[in-house]
């Protein structure tokens, strides 16, 4: 499946007994990213850490836009929808993914209560930025630079060791009064949004092939349609009916290229319900026809 539209991020980091996993990011011919580094906005569950090794990068955080600089330390906490792109054709970076409750205590010491317990019922939040010029960066910076090293080599014990640096990354921000509190960061308002947009992609992942009207879109956002198409456009800059049948269309592209249904299956499996629509709107998102995107491949 394409994933251009997709938000809420399906991959899999690490695997059930060790959830967590180091990427080292670069940019330019030969690479995964040729010309510059973009990933489409998304969520998960997981935090990720980003640190910038080489050039800069735009980042958006629950709709909000940052820059980061070389040596910036990004943190992207559970379930925040973010954006990273490249600023230059030539950037690296490094990338720690984990699932947060791997810092979880069964034990309710005084550790898990007044700092890991408030940080997985997202009451408190990691930073945003650490940058060279904070008084606890050079110590961040070398916590993660170990952890990534160790996570990429994945030698005997690896896990254990990323996991303690991990603890000791947390407990460092903590001690230098760096976690901030939520509601500090997003106001009520503004995660009542973020979570009706989420809501509406979700939606439409699960029910694409389905009719959806207007008013069932409303209805799972909790909210009148023309609010919803207000806030939705604000966000997404499309429509929700636009962003549907953008969806719907990079589903039909994949069928037609990894699939043998009709031009006629593939519309009725997508939820379009006339063929002659189907046809007229992939032309127009796509530049050619269902068959001649078919006939050229990925290449149209």
């Amino acid at each position: 499946m394409n994933k251009e539209y997709s938000l809420e991020e399906d991959v899999r980091h690490g695997t059930q007994k060790r959830p967590m996993t180091a990427m080292h990011f670069t940019t330019g011919p030969g690479t995964l990213y040729p010309e510059y580094f973009f990933v489409q906005r998304h969520w998960h569950h997981n935090v990720e850490i980003v640190k910038v090794m080489r050039g800069s990068y735009a980042v958006e955080l629950n709709l909000e836009n940052y820059v980061l600089k070389e040596g910036d330390i990004c943190f992207i906490n559970s379930g925040e929808l973010h954006q990273l792109e490249g600023k230059e054709h030539d950037t690296v970076h490094n990338v720690l993914i984990f699932n947060p409750h791997i810092l979880e205590f069964a034990y309710e010491d005084e550790v898990q209560e007044g700092m890991i317990a408030p940080f997985l019922a997202h009451i408190s939040s990691l930073p945003r930025i650490v940058s060279s010029g904070d008084a606890v960066y050079e110590t961040i910076s070398g916590l993660f630079d170990r952890a990534v090293e160790q996570a990429l080599e994945e030698r005997d014990g690896w896990y254990f060791r990323v996991k303690l640096l991990l603890m000791e990354m947390l407990y460092e921000v903590e001690q230098s009064g760096r976690m901030v509190s939520v509601s500090s960061i997003q106001s009520a308002s503004d995660k009542e949004r973020i979570d009706r947009y989420k809501r509406i992609v979700s939606y439409v992942e699960r029910h694409f092939a389905e009719k959806v009207s207007l008013e069932q879109l409303a209805e799972e956002a909790q909210c009148n349609p023309q609010y919803l198409c207000h806030f939705f456009k604000e966000i997404a800059g499309v429509s929700p009916i636009q962003y549907l049948i953008s969806y719907r269309i990079e589903q039909a592209r994949g069928m037609l290229a990894d699939t043998t249904k009709t031009v006629l299956e593939v519309s009725f499996d997508c939820g379009f319900e006339n063929v002659s629509y189907f046809i007229r709107q992939f032309k127009r998102a796509v530049g050619v026809t269902p068959r001649e995107y078919r006939r050229n491949g990925d290449s149209a």
